[in-house]
This record gives C-alpha cells, structure tokens and sequence, in this order.
C-alpha cells in the first residue's frame, strides 16, 4: 500500500509540475499578443536624427532640427535655382518621403497644387539636389531597432 501511495503520489507532482508550466507558456503567449495589441505602430521612439543634431539633447528640440534642416536647405536649393517667373505664386507642395533603415532618403510623392503644377520637375530636382547634399543622417528608432519612417512635408512655395 505504501508503494502504490508513494507512486500516486509520485504522478500527482508530475502532473501539477507539467500544469505549472503550461500554464507559463500561455501566460508568456497572452502578455506577447497584450504586448502586441498596445503596440502603436505609427510611432517612433526617436526621429531620425541629422549629424549636425545629435548633440541637442531634448527629444522635441532634437526632431524640430531634423524638419528645419531639410526645410532649409530646400529653402536655400529654391532661392539658387535659376527659375525666372513673371508673375507672383504662393502655393504650399506636399512632399511625402522615406527615411530608411540606412538613412536614406527617397521621395515617395509631391502633390502640388494647379497653380505651380507645371513647375513640379523643378521642384523634385531640388529635392534631389537637397536630399543628396544633407548631413550624414541616422534613421529613426523604435524599441531599439532601426526603422523606415515616411513623412509628409509641406511646404510653402512664394516667388514674391
């Protein structure tokens, strides 16, 4: 009797042991879909960052540098080109780009309004020019990871 005890006994652990870890791998499973779920893919943890920025430390003073430094060289790559208009436009282009796992950065779109349609070449190869002349530029970062990112730019385009 004290054999078949001490067996029952021996199966009764085994099995509370094989339960126990089931039962850890089911919870490890709900916390990664719980994890997943509250994942906010649209986000990243830090923006891509142009080397002439990495020393700012502030977050939102750090991503304000990286939006200013294309816009301004935009801006001065405009101003250099040699396009002679007669008359006076304002219109805003919406440049929508790519930042990749690299640092790269391609033109996805420009959406441009009628009144400046006609000058949409010229303003992709100013684009291009800009693009190719920026700092060394770092990608974004999300949980530690390099990622792409797309933006949407606009940008106000005033011959007065």
């Amino acid at each position: 009797m004290r054999k078949t005890s001490l067996i029952f006994s021996f199966f009764f652990f085994l099995a509370c042991d094989l339960d126990f870890q089931i039962s850890k791998k089911i919870s490890v499973d709900e916390f990664v879909n719980d994890e997943m779920k509250s994942f906010n893919w649209s986000e990243v943890d830090q923006f891509p960052v142009f080397e002439n920025c990495t020393q700012i430390n502030e977050t939102s003073k750090k991503n304000n540098c990286f939006i200013r430094t294309i816009s301004d060289s935009l801006s001065f790559n405009f101003i250099k080109n040699d396009l002679v208009l007669n008359r006076t436009l304002i219109d805003t282009v919406f440049i929508k780009f790519k930042v990749d796992k690299k640092g790269i950065i391609e033109i996805d779109n420009i959406e441009i309004g009628e009144k400046i349609l006609q000058y949409k070449e010229v303003i992709n190869q100013s684009f291009v020019k800009t693009a190719a002349n920026l700092p060394k530029l770092y990608p974004a970062i999300k949980r530690g990871q390099e990622v792409d990112v797309t933006f949407e730019l606009p940008i106000l385009v005033s011959t007065e």
